[in-house]
Parts: C-alpha cells; sequence; structure tokens
C-alpha cells in the first residue's frame, strides 16, 4: 500500500508543481499587464523559473482597464464608419474614373482657341489653360473652341472627348 501512494505522490506531486506555476505564472501576467495564456504555458513547459522570470519583470505601461475601454468605444465608432467606408470605396472609384477623363489634359498636345461674347478669338493655349477657363466660369459648355485638329468651331459640350470631362466638373 506504501508503495502505492508512493507512485500516486511521486507522479502528482509533479503534475501540481507545474500547474501551481503555470497559473502562479498566468496571475502574475496579468498584474503585469502581460500576455496571460503565453505565460500560462511557459509556467506549465518552464515551471519555477517562468515564475521567477515573470515575478523580475516590469509590468507594461498599457493599462489593461483603459484598453478594454478603448476597444468597446473603437467597436462603436468602427459601427458608425462602416457607412463611411463604403462611400470612401464609391469616391475612390469616381476618382479613377475622374483620373481617367482627366488624363486627356495631360496628353492633348493641341493649341486651342475659344471665342470670348464679343466673337474674338482668344488662344492659343493648352488644353489644360482652357480647362482652367471653363473651371472659373469665364467660358460655358457653349462656348465655340477649336484646335489645329478640328475642320470647324464646335462648341465645348459637342466635343466628345471634352464632354465627359465637363459633366464631371459640373456635377
Amino acid at each position: 500500500m506504501e508503495s502505492t501512494i508512493k507512485v500516486l505522490v511521486n507522479a502528482i506531486l509533479p503534475v501540481i508543481c507545474w500547474l501551481f506555476c503555470a497559473i502562479t505564472s498566468s496571475k502574475l501576467a496579468y498584474k503585469k499587464n502581460r500576455d496571460t495564456q503565453t505565460w500560462f504555458i511557459l509556467g506549465l513547459f518552464f515551471g519555477i523559473i517562468a515564475l521567477a522570470i515573470i515575478y523580475f519583470l516590469k509590468p507594461l505601461k498599457i493599462i489593461r482597464n483603459i484598453q478594454k475601454k478603448s476597444n468597446q468605444s473603437l467597436a462603436n465608432h468602427f459601427s458608425i464608419l462602416k457607412p463611411l467606408k463604403i462611400i470612401r470605396n464609391i469616391q475612390k472609384k469616381s476618382n479613377q474614373s475622374l483620373a481617367n477623363h482627366f488624363s486627356i489634359l495631360k496628353t492633348d498636345n493641341n493649341y486651342w482657341y475659344y471665342l470670348d461674347n464679343e466673337k474674338n478669338q482668344i488662344g492659343p493655349m493648352s488644353l489644360k489653360k482652357l480647362y482652367d477657363i471653363y473651371l472659373k466660369e469665364k467660358i460655358s459648355n457653349y462656348t465655340y473652341v477649336w484646335n489645329d485638329s478640328m475642320d470647324t468651331w464646335k462648341k465645348l459640350i459637342d466635343i466628345s472627348s471634352l464632354s465627359k470631362l465637363l459633366k464631371n466638373s459640373t456635377n
């Protein structure tokens, strides 16, 4: 009977000691704002060594309660931001399509002219300059424009490559 008690004590006592070290390491880790699960495992495998290490480690500066509260408030903020995320995606897509339309401003090498209200020819200028004048509302969609690649004067709105650009700027 004594031999079975000795075997049980020899088998169970080390397990109890390892569990004690694991649980105590985890509790100390919690008090020092460290990862409790990691320290539980370290205490389970390394026992008294892990316990000694966590005992002498300095606490982290992050306070657990503040972290929990900030996570809750962040969750509330993110639920509000879901519609904003959708809006941002729409804006990105529209900005990409605008960028495609605006690329014509960079690639066009023609000299442009327009007719002012008194039918005076103004120019030459780049398409970008013409567009800037349009944005300043000195000319409208119905102003006549011309460049070397065109046969006749046309209204700004009637030029297919520019009409998309003009519609986007007025929306």
